[in-house]
């Protein structure tokens, strides 16, 4: 094709040309990919802290009651369903933990270790002690690590927790890391210990639940509104707000990648125009040897597409190398504000193979216009041009 020919020949006689629509292309690119893996990073992270640092189903008391009286019996119904890994009876309340004259404002979890630890795997995110060391002492305790760097305390030490008139000393059995805003507020502690510093007696605040599969989540807590007088939800009512969120990000980044890809059009048109002004001699000529304007508008066209891998490539790699920074340098988020405690980039095949196929489209749809004006000339108007 003499087209492909000529169009390969522009190129090489104008590299600066080739250049700035090259890096133009690749910086959009660059840019789409490491958003979507921003984007995909920040959702997983989401997602993890939602599911993986939270039960799948969370069981309440009876409409009129603030307690679970016979929570070993709701907790043996719920083991019969199918699905069911892991069942814990919890008793949550506030409290203040003291320790070296800091004092803070905490949640309580009374739990049973060994029920808990298969519904929220403490045992690993423990970056000190064990979680099961719960059991082998009643007066212990596992904090969260941001509470134990806030109150100074390490693994050993003794802290004293505090209930309006109740007053209770605990040991500190280990240190739990979930990445999320709880670690600066979690206490667990044995389920009757809790009990006893909350003064509520034999019961529990809830029963939570975890399942093998967690889209079953929803028809689980259903089956049991259903069939009993408590009140179950599944992760997907509770982080309905969350979920919410991540839907309307999607829609923002979607504007996003749009206002790339029209700043990036508008530059290889811009860049393509200029050409076809300097070339409206060498048009005419085209035309006038007997280039149809068919074979115009596929020069141009070609030229935009020949100039497209290699903006994919650099685009890829500037992505690469963007992500990798990140990674290698993380950037700190306030959890409480953000849900995640720190910047992630994921980067998918996915992602890249997108990328190929944006700067494809790009070229081409930015090239067409030129492209089309330059087939529009008219061949003695353009040889006469000085």
């Amino acid at each position: 094709m003499f087209e492909h020919i000529i169009a390969s020949h522009h190129i090489v006689r104008n590299p600066r040309m080739a250049f700035f629509t090259v890096l133009s292309v690749a910086l959009a690119v660059a840019i789409i990919v490491v958003m979507m893996g921003l984007m995909g990073g920040f959702r997983e992270e989401i997602m993890s802290t939602t599911i993986e640092n939270n039960p799948h189903v969370v069981i309440g008391p009876k409409e009129g009651e603030n307690e679970i009286h016979l929570y070993r019996t709701l907790s043996a119904t719920v083991w019969t369903y199918p699905g069911v890994v892991a069942v814990s009876p919890r008793l949550k309340g506030k409290a203040v933990v003291e320790h070296r004259d800091r004092a803070r404002g905490v949640e309580v979890v009374g739990v049973i270790p060994a029920d808990e630890d298969p519904l929220m795997r403490v045992e690993r995110d423990l970056i000190e002690g064990s979680f099961m060391d719960l059991e082998l002492s009643r007066y212990s305790a596992v904090i969260g690590s941001r509470l134990a760097e806030e109150i100074r305390a390490s693994t050993g030490d003794r802290i004293e927790l505090i209930r309006q008139n109740r007053s209770i000393s605990l040991k500190v059995a280990g240190i739990v890391e979930t990445g999320t805003a709880s670690d600066k507020t979690l206490v667990y502690i044995p389920l009757e210990t809790a009990q006893d510093i909350l003064g509520q007696g034999d019961v529990a605040s809830e029963v939570s639940v975890r399942l093998s599969d967690l889209y079953d989540a929803p028809y689980l807590a259903e089956e049991i509104n259903r069939k009993t007088s408590y009140t179950a939800r599944s992760w997907v009512e509770i982080n309905r707000d969350i979920l919410n969120l991540l839907e309307t990000q999607s829609r923002f980044v979607i504007i996003f990648y749009i206002l790339i890809f029209a700043i990036a059009g508008f530059g290889i048109a811009n860049t393509m125009i200029m050409i076809i002004t300097r070339r409206t001699k060498e048009i005419g000529i085209l035309m006038a040897m007997g280039a149809t304007r068919l074979s115009i508008m596929k020069i141009f066209i070609l030229e935009s597409l020949i100039l497209a891998p290699p903006s994919a490539l650099i685009g890829c790699i500037l992505a690469y190398i963007a992500a990798r920074l990140i990674m290698m340098y993380p950037v700190e988020l306030p959890s409480e504000i953000y849900m995640v405690s720190r910047m992630t980039v994921v980067m998918k095949p996915e992602f890249f193979f997108w990328a190929v196929i944006y700067s494809m489209i790009v070229n081409v749809v930015a090239g067409l216009y030129p492209a089309y004006r330059a087939s529009r000339l008219d061949p003695v108007e353009a040889i006469a041009v000085e």
